[in-house]
């Protein structure tokens, strides 16, 4: 078991993760992350699960899933263009919000460490049978972190 002091325990703590997600958000694509509602509507159309595995001090990944709809408003925003939904330039974005996520995230809990980040892998998926980490755009979003030994 970690102390709470320990930097094992900030590297696995949800409170980082859940800042790197409200910082890319909020500053790559003028979104805000909402606290998930006590009754969350029924998730609707395709889910894109984008994931960026990294090695260093540490290893693992770090997994963003989503409606392809959300995905869609985050390209819109980000480049500024009107794209094709089924385009791969959503898929594309997709992984990008993943990829900085966890570089986000690494850099707050391990400032003074290198990692290599892969490129990411965005597939379709199902939405996890869980809550979500939060809403984006009053969409859902799952946001998971997978450490390795």
């Amino acid at each position: 078991m970690f102390s709470t002091n320990s930097p094992a325990t900030f590297v696995t703590s949800r409170g980082a993760l859940d800042r790197a997600l409200a910082l890319v958000a909020e500053e790559s694509f003028f979104a805000m992350v909402d606290p998930v509602p006590e009754h969350l509507p029924a998730v609707e159309g395709q889910i894109v699960s984008a994931s960026v595995t990294f090695e260093g001090s540490f290893s693992g990944a770090v997994t963003c899933r989503m409606p392809r709809a959300l995905a869609h408003e985050l390209t819109a925003a980000f480049t500024g263009e009107d794209v094709p939904s089924d385009g791969e330039v959503v898929d594309d974005l997709a992984g990008e919000f993943a990829n900085m996520v966890c570089g986000r995230w690494l850099t707050d809990v391990a400032p003074h460490s290198l990692f290599r980040l892969d490129q990411p892998v965005v597939v379709s998926a199902s939405a996890p049978p869980r809550a979500p980490t939060g809403l984006l755009n009053g969409q859902p979003i799952w946001v998971d972190l997978k450490i390795e030994g």
